[in-house]
């Protein structure tokens, strides 16, 4: 019986250990939230409201009007006239943000369509979006928007 207290003692520790790790694993992820995931959030979000506009037809004209907050602009677009045409539209009044390549603007804009085990069905490309609502007041949000502030600075 001797044996078996001393053998109960380590289990009880190991269990407490395994949930600390998890609790400071938690608070790890909320902080380090890049300006990409809360573009994604955000993207969401404003999707959900309808104020997400895809596509340069849609781009152009809430550019503008002037309704447009935000502007998403892939690097790898392959047209140069689109470039100058929505980078003329932006001037001062709206921030413009680089993403990497149209399949993953067009994937975070939700244009993409996935299957039943989640694998990618059919991936729609975009060059170009634009955000007129933002929707709610979030964590994401605001990251975001520092960072638009400091990029443009």
């Amino acid at each position: 019986m001797a044996e078996d207290a001393p053998a109960a003692a380590p289990v009880a520790t190991e269990e407490v250990a395994p949930a600390a790790a998890a609790t400071t694993t938690e608070v790890g992820k909320e902080e380090v939230i890049t300006h990409l995931d809360a573009l994604k959030v955000v993207l969401r979000k404003s999707a959900a409201i309808n104020g997400l506009r895809r596509g340069l037809h849609e781009t152009a004209k809430v550019l503008d009007n002037g309704t447009a907050r935000l502007c998403l602009l892939a690097a790898d677009c392959d047209n140069p006239e689109y470039v100058k045409l929505i980078k003329a539209l932006c001037g001062t009044k709206v921030a413009l943000l680089e993403i990497e390549s149209r399949e993953v603007l067009g994937q975070w804009c939700g244009l993409t369509k996935f299957n039943e085990e989640g694998e990618v069905r059919k991936a729609v490309k975009t060059s170009v979006a634009a955000i007129t609502d933002f929707g709610e007041d979030s964590k994401e949000l605001a990251i975001l928007l520092a960072h638009v502030k400091k990029a443009s600075a």
